[in-house]
Formats: C-alpha cells, sequence, structure tokens
C-alpha cells in the first residue's frame, strides 16, 4: 500500500513538470517552423537563429545560408542590392510547417536590384518560367530541398540553348536583343569579308552559313561559308555557256538581278517595240523561265495576239465577232479608259439616249463590282438595270409597254403619263397640282402610293363643314362643289334643302342664315341641322312689323 502511494505521487509529480514544460515552450515559440526549417525546431535550437535580448540580425541566417553569404561577398545579388542585415522584414517564420517563408509583393518586385533587368520577352515571363530547379547552376543551392529562386546565372546559355553550340561563344548580346531571337540586330556584317548590300540585306543567314553539326563540333563553324570570288557558289547561272568566261558582277549588281551595269537591252531592235505600259514591263513577265530552251529563258516571242501575254477579261465576248482584238478598243497607254466611243455605241442594240450618255460604262457593265465586265445582255429593258422604285405597281403595264409608257432617257421626273386613261379625270384647279401633292407613301412603306389611291375629295382635302353632310361615314362634296374652284357653288336651295328660298328671303346673304359657329377649337359655318322656323332668324318686333 505504501508502495502505491509513492508510484502514484512520483507519477504526478512527473505529469506537474511535463506540464508546466509545455506551457513555458508555448509561451517562447509562437508556432511550428516551415519544413525548410524543421531541423531547427524545439527549445534547444533557439539559439540557433534567436540572439539572446537581441532582436534577429541576419548575422545567424548567413552562418547557414552560404550561398546568400556569397552574393554578399562578392557584391552583387538582390541581397546585396537590399542588404541582407535585416531577413525578417522578408522572410517570417513560426507560421506552420506549410506556410510560405519569403513573404513580399511580387508584382512590385524591382528585378533590377538582383543585377538582371528584365526586357524584351524577359519582362512577358513569369517568375516561375526561369526561377525552376532546371536552370540552377549554383551546386550549393541546387541541393536545397525547398523551393528557392536562388542559384541562377545571368549568361544567356544557362537557360537557352546555345544554337551556334559554343562556336560563337557565349556573348549573345553581341549580336541578338531580348526583344527577339531573330534579326540579330546588333550583328554588323559589314564588319566582315562580305559586307551585305542590296538584296544580300534580306537574305537570312542560314542560307549563305550552314548550321553547325551537333555531333562534330570540331568540323563546324558558322561562320565559314563558301568562296564568294563570284555568285555561283549560292546562285545558279541562268545562262548558257557563252556565259562562262564571264563573271556574274560583270553584269549584275547586288541590289537587283534585273538591274545590270551595262547599257540596258535595246528592244526597239526586236519586232516588238515596247511603247506604253509595256516599256515599264519587267523582263520575266513575257520572258518565261524555260530550262528547254538556250540561256534558260524563252527570248523569241510571236507577239501576235494580245492573250497570249494577257488574260482575256471578257472570257470570249468579243472572240466571235472581233477575234480579241484589243487594239479596237484599248492601246498600250493603258486598259482603261476604253477608245470605245459613243458613236460606236450607237450602232449596237441599246443606243445611247438622254441621260444615258453621261453614265459611266461600269455602272452598266460591271454593276456587281465583280472582276469581270459585262457586254453582251439578254435583256435590255429598264428593270435589267433599274429596280423599280413603285414596287411592281405597274406591273403589267411594264411588261407590256415599259418605263417609256411615263418616262424618257432624258429626265426620270418628266411623264408623260395621261391622268385621262385613270378612274380619275384632272379637270380644273387639279390639273395644276402636283403628283407628290395626292400621291404620298403609304403609312407602312416609302414606296408612293399610285394604284388603289382613294379618290374622295376627304383623302386630300379637310371638311370644313364638320361632317354636316357626311352620309354613312363619307361626304359628297361634289354635291355643291366642282374641281374649277371650291367659290364656285353648284347647290340648289329649292331642290337639295326643305326651305325654299322665295319672296324676300331671295336677297338675304347666305351668312345671314348660315352663321359661324364654334365646334371644340374649330369655326365653321352652321347648315345642318339649321331650324326653319322664323323667329330662329327673326326677333318678334320685326315680324310685327312686316
Amino acid at each position: 500500500m505504501d508502495r502505491a502511494l509513492k508510484w502514484l505521487s512520483r507519477t504526478f509529480a512527473i505529469v506537474v513538470v511535463i506540464g508546466h514544460l509545455q506551457v513555458a515552450f508555448a509561451q517562447f515559440s509562437p508556432g511550428d517552423l516551415a519544413r525548410a526549417h524543421e531541423t531547427l525546431e524545439g527549445m534547444n535550437h533557439c539559439a540557433d537563429c534567436h540572439e539572446v535580448g537581441k532582436e534577429i540580425s541576419g548575422m545567424k541566417c548567413l552562418a547557414c545560408h552560404a550561398e546568400i553569404k556569397r552574393e554578399l561577398d562578392l557584391k552583387r545579388g538582390y541581397h546585396f542590392a537590399v542588404s541582407a542585415a535585416n531577413c525578417v522584414s522578408c522572410h517570417k517564420e513560426h507560421l506552420g510547417k506549410d506556410a510560405q517563408i519569403t513573404v513580399f509583393d511580387r508584382s512590385n518586385f524591382d528585378h533590377a536590384k538582383t543585377g538582371f533587368t528584365l526586357t524584351g520577352k524577359h519582362a512577358t515571363k513569369q517568375c516561375n518560367d526561369c526561377h525552376t530547379p532546371k536552370f540552377i547552376k549554383d551546386p550549393n543551392v541546387a541541393r536545397k530541398k525547398h523551393k528557392t529562386s536562388l542559384g541562377l546565372d545571368a549568361a544567356c546559355v544557362s537557360c537557352h540553348e546555345d544554337r551556334h553550340k559554343g562556336v560563337l561563344g557565349t556573348d549573345c548580346k553581341s549580336c541578338h536583343t531580348t526583344t527577339a531571337w531573330k534579326p540579330a540586330s546588333n550583328f554588323d556584317h559589314s564588319k566582315t569579308k562580305f559586307a551585305l548590300v542590296g538584296k544580300h540585306h534580306d537574305v537570312e543567314c542560314n542560307k549563305c552559313h550552314a548550321e553547325p553539326a551537333v555531333n562534330n563540333q570540331s568540323q563546324a563553324s558558322i561562320l565559314a561559308a563558301k568562296n564568294f570570288a563570284d555568285c555561283t557558289p549560292c546562285h545558279k547561272s541562268p545562262h548558257s555557256a557563252k556565259f562562262s568566261t564571264q563573271t556574274c558582277t560583270s553584269c549584275h549588281v547586288p541590289t537587283g538581278w534585273r538591274e545590270v551595269r551595262e547599257q540596258q537591252f535595246n528592244h526597239d531592235l526586236t519586232n516588238f517595240r515596247l511603247r506604253g505600259k509595256h516599256a515599264l514591263v519587267k523582263c520575266d513577265q513575257c520572258h518565261k523561265p524555260d530550262t528547254k530552251v538556250p540561256g534558260g529563258r524563252v527570248l523569241k516571242l510571236a507577239h501576235d495576239r494580245c492573250t497570249e501575254c494577257h488574260s482575256d477579261h471578257h472570257q470570249g465576248e468579243f472572240l466571235a465577232r472581233y477575234a480579241n482584238n484589243c487594239a479596237l478598243c484599248h492601246t498600250e497607254a493603258g486598259y482603261r479608259p476604253s477608245t470605245f466611243t459613243l458613236i460606236r455605241h450607237d450602232v449596237l442594240r441599246f443606243p445611247l439616249r438622254g441621260a444615258h450618255m453621261a453614265v459611266p460604262c461600269a455602272r452598266c457593265h460591271n454593276p456587281s463590282s465583280s472582276e469581270r465586265s459585262v457586254y453582251h445582255f439578254s435583256n435590255i429593258k429598264c428593270e435589267s438595270c433599274h429596280k423599280d422604285p413603285h414596287g411592281g405597281q405597274f406591273k403589267n403595264l411594264m411588261g407590256e409597254v415599259g418605263c417609256t409608257r411615263c418616262h424618257s432617257t432624258d429626265e426620270w421626273k418628266t411623264t408623260t403619263f395621261d391622268h385621262s386613261t385613270t378612274s380619275f379625270s384632272l379637270v380644273g384647279k387639279h390639273l395644276t397640282v402636283t403628283c407628290s401633292n395626292c400621291h404620298k407613301p403609304g403609312t407602312k412603306s416609302t414606296i408612293v402610293q399610285y394604284k388603289g389611291a382613294s379618290t374622295n375629295c376627304e383623302s386630300c382635302h379637310a371638311d370644313p363643314h364638320a361632317k354636316q353632310f357626311a352620309a354613312s361615314g363619307a361626304t359628297s362634296c361634289t354635291t355643291c362643289h366642282t374641281p374649277s374652284g371650291w367659290a364656285l357653288l353648284v347647290f340648289d336651295h329649292e331642290k337639295q334643302s326643305s326651305f325654299s328660298l322665295t319672296g324676300a328671303h331671295k336677297k338675304v346673304a347666305c351668312r345671314s342664315c348660315h352663321r359661324e359657329e364654334q365646334i371644340g377649337s374649330k369655326i365653321i359655318l352652321r347648315y345642318k341641322p339649321l331650324s326653319s322656323k322664323c323667329e330662329s332668324c327673326h326677333t318678334e318686333k320685326e315680324m310685327k312689323n312686316g
């Protein structure tokens, strides 16, 4: 029993001590270290990084991070630029095993402080594109198990493949820029034995300089090119053997094969003198290369027809009648303008008259803006060129007679239309009214209405009587008025009213009985209904006095 009590007492004391130690450690350590520093976990390692009574100065950090100390000693790199004395300004610990130790704003990071300014294509790269284990050249950094941005070399070949296989050294900037690998804008070919002038300036390097052999670099030299004493090492001579005793440069210059040093060939000595546009044509546009003939180029041409060199733009339209004789309408001065005249057009099926004489040829012969013009038409009616502005209202009439039934080629607006052929003859004042006063676009269309237009007076004229004479919703104005004039009345008071004008009433003016009356905002003369009683017009005194 005593032993049991002693054992329990001793066990309790141990538990209490352990509990106090855990509380004490929690007071000193704010959290777990990151995995990169997990070997320093525990109270026994606090002094490895911390100095008693002081903040972390960075000196103890450098004791472990030799790769950074080496950069500081060499006075280079980002840590030297910003000073590594205060490591904790960028590196945070005790945030947990999986926490990110390096804490800073990558979007505002000044890469120039690393000694490697990001320019050209480098400026658009993401950090992980370059800062990756495969590019780390420092073996001390490569051994690190944690992710790091250190250990890269500023030399181009540390990240990029040496396309020249070491033949031209490692100073890539002597020829190339960070903007683009090609062209090698810093390379100055004029300092070599062969200055690039004329057409040679635009030739790609590998056209003359072969790529070095990958497996045999001892024999590879990208500067080793062919013997440029003459052009033939790169260019094959198109001439026959009779030119073999002369060098290419005796006739040609680097600015262009067709530019010769001697006097230009006199084409007038041939049976085809070059005039007009032909004088500007390049030789090989007519004299095509042909390996089967001497000189490798066709020199003798028949020149019997234009179509031997030029394609038939009219696609055989004039073959049957004119045998494709282009000279009938065109000259060597240019394909346009044509020499085809209006007088020659008069002998065709469609003589040009009136406004048609001022229409450009392309308006009719090239209406679809296609490359090919059309000159033979199966349909020469107006609608083949002109859109029907009447929307098919006169379709039957146009099919029988055509637009000339009303219009002429002199002017569209001048018409010869006879309105008496319609159901509404124009007489009186209507003779002087313009067409557009009555014929207007419909409510749902922009097309002027001619057919189906109303013949009721109210369709054009306002009713000044405010529907006093309306019957079944319509007013027949012709009962009282004629087209000759509004004031010329044909109204018969004896036949067309219930009040006969006799005696003194014959001399009474209309307005004495038919007086003005306001209906709404409109003032009218009252005609009906109108009282026929005497007292409606006369006073009692008047009636007594007779």
